[in-house]
């Protein structure tokens, strides 16, 4: 059986896997853990109720299809811009 001696004041290091370090860590059991800190809860998004609800309720949607002229982009973006 194989012996361990453990020598005063040497510290001991231990090989681990959490989900702070998914590939591993060496961390010190004998060490003090400090307890975490409240995370601040944020309010989820409504997500697809409000959006459900809003179709539900009658919401107004316009769909706006118009381009810009040729020559408006032009001189906004340059002929170059049109060439790619």
């Amino acid at each position: 059986m194989a012996k361990v001696s453990m020598r005063e004041g040497q510290r001991r290091t231990v090989w681990r896997v959490t989900a702070a370090a998914p590939l591993g860590e060496y961390i010190d059991p004998d060490a003090v853990v400090a307890p975490p800190r409240p995370v601040p809860m944020t309010p989820p998004d409504p997500g697809w109720l409000l959006s459900s609800f809003e179709l539900a309720d009658g919401l107004d949607s316009k769909d706006v299809t118009d381009t810009i002229p040729g020559e408006l982009f032009d001189q906004l973006f340059g002929a170059s811009a049109r060439r790619r």
